[in-house]
């Protein structure tokens, strides 16, 4: 396949990257496959990290990108963390021009998307 350019800060989509992948493990049952997967559409690059974790319901999902939100199912755990990393990334991705949500259900399981408009060498 042809590669999928954007312009666009390496460092920082890579801590959006690490941030989604190490989130999907953490929050995934052992020997669970997260799936990571890129596509080009017309306009924009779009990235999916997927994994088969604990679904998140409707109020999860509106929340889950506010700063310090963490679900009931993370509190109560083990797995420490501030409930920053979401809302970070989310600026991020929006200082880029793109969009970063989630989508989950039983069925699908959860994946989290993020979308850049791409170069087109500008």
């Amino acid at each position: 396949a042809e590669p999928v350019m954007a312009q666009a800060d390496k460092e920082r989509l890579s801590q959006v990257f690490i941030n989604l992948v190490s989130n999907a493990c953490k929050y995934s049952p052992d020997d669970t496959v997260i799936g990571v997967k890129v596509c080009q559409k017309p306009e924009q690059a779009i990235i999916a990290v997927h994994n088969t974790g604990p679904v998140l319901d409707q109020e999860q999902q509106e929340a889950i990108f506010e700063p310090f939100y963490r679900s009931s199912e993370a509190r109560a755990s083990t797995k420490s963390g501030w409930g920053l990393g979401l809302a970070i990334s989310k600026e991020i991705v929006e200082q880029h021009h793109g969009r970063l949500w989630v989508e989950s259900s039983e069925e699908e399981g959860t994946t989290f998307f993020v979308a850049l408009p791409l170069s087109h060498g500008e």
